[in-house]
């Protein structure tokens, strides 16, 4: 049964034959605009200045990319907005997530800080709740400039520079690459305090760091030898803390600085772990952050969109994953309710290449979600249903949240 055109969908469609032929993708994106117009200018390892631009958002997220040449370099990502709501994600050429983060502890705005090897890096920025925004990116090194400057509150502030004569406690004894063999090596503090860790690793290694708690609100941050801030995190699953090393941490000695946005107490668990890719994979698809293979290894729930218009899915805490096929240009609107239910949606919407082709949290000032209009070319697409609440391996109730989907099709 065909849907009534919008004008909107019809102005989307008109576009179709002009995006048949897509170009090369770079970090998954069909449009990317460099952060430095000259290739030398686009290293932040060799610059001088940060890399810095501003962009106009509106629907889909704005994606700019850079360049590293040095083996490993922390970098600082930034983006600030006067009327608006930004979220940034770093992506790899690929088009993998590396870190994401929406508002910093004290404002709107959004800031990582990690750590890359070589190799083309993107900067993709959304405006959470899809309204017309403006906002300035920067990507840039420790030593360099800040974007944002908000004050000492939270508990970013609360960790101070670990320096080589800052009083830490081991988190194991002697080079810890055969403890991680066996399993994870953690510790735990009280909330109410900063904690500091020390480890060394023999012989570089793919690492896990985490900070995380079942009722509090933890940050992490990780200073290499010299006092230099390698990286930091704020959520990365759900409010618990996460630094990943997927291509491996360089050989060396480290200091883990770890304490919570607000000085409560309660139970601060600080831990260290091999980085296995394939349960890192996994829990990037459990958690929403990557579009999972269409090869059956990961449960995908094949949905029709010529028969269903709408559909319920059970919520337990997992992203819950949709596949559909298109065989013609469609414009597409996906909309989620479940606020009534206690859940708080998140819809995300990729392209069998890992395209991300839309994201929404919060729509219309409440807590449910919509992606679209956006439109889509023939292929497989996978949809991504995320319960912000629960996306965080706490235990809860199963909660439901309904789907409703609009096509919108070019009269035959």
């Amino acid at each position: 049964m065909p849907y009534r055109l919008s004008v909107l969908a019809s102005l989307a469609l008109a576009a179709a034959p002009a995006l048949a032929q897509e170009a090369p993708r770079i970090c998954g994106a069909a449009q990317v605009t460099w952060l430095a117009e000259d290739e030398a200018g686009q290293d932040i390892a060799a610059t001088d200045a940060a890399l810095s631009a501003p962009v106009r958002v509106a629907g889909q997220p704005v994606v700019l990319a850079f360049r590293n040449t040095a083996a490993s370099q922390a970098l600082r990502v930034e983006a600030s907005a006067d009327n608006g709501d930004p979220a940034i994600s770093l992506l790899t050429e690929d088009g993998d997530v590396i870190a994401e983060n929406d508002d910093t502890p004290v404002s709107l705005n959004s800031r990582l800080e990690t750590a890359v090897g070589p190799g083309v890096y993107c900067v993709a920025v959304r405006s959470v709740g899809d309204g017309d925004m403006a906002a300035t990116v920067q990507v840039s090194r420790p030593e360099q400039a800040a974007l944002l400057d908000e004050g000492s509150e939270g508990g970013s502030s609360r960790i101070a520079t670990c320096t080589p004569d800052t009083p830490a406690t081991p988190l194991a004894e002697g080079a810890i690459n055969e403890r991680l063999a066996q399993g994870p090596v953690s510790a735990t503090q009280d909330g109410t305090g900063v904690g500091y860790y020390r480890f060394t690793l023999s012989q570089a290694a793919p690492v896990t760091l985490r900070a995380s708690s079942p009722t509090l609100d933890p940050y992490l941050k990780l200073f290499d030898a010299q006092g230099n801030l390698v990286g930091e995190n704020d959520d990365a699953d759900g409010l618990n803390a996460r630094l990943d090393f997927v291509s491996t941490l360089a050989a060396g000695d480290y200091c883990i600085g770890a304490a919570t946005l607000s000085s409560e107490p309660g139970e601060l668990t600080i831990s260290a772990e091999t980085l296995d890719p394939q349960i890192f994979l996994r829990n990037a698809y459990r958690k929403g952050e990557l579009n999972p293979p269409s090869d059956g290894s990961y449960p995908v729930q094949a949905l029709d969109l010529t028969q269903q218009k709408q559909t319920v899915v059970l919520h337990d805490g997992a992203t819950q994953w949709l596949g559909f096929d298109l065989d013609k240009p469609t414009v597409l609107v996906v909309s989620a309710y479940g606020s009534l239910a206690g859940a708080d949606p998140r819809l995300v919407l990729f392209a069998a290449s890992g395209a991300l082709e839309g994201e929404n949290d919060d729509i219309d000032g409440s807590t449910d979600a919509r992606v679209g209009p956006v439109l889509l070319q023939p292929g497989r697409y996978h949809l991504g249903v995320v319960d912000v609440s629960r996306n965080d391996d706490t235990l809860g109730p199963i909660r439901p949240i309904g789907l409703m989907f609009d096509r919108f099709l070019r009269p035959d």
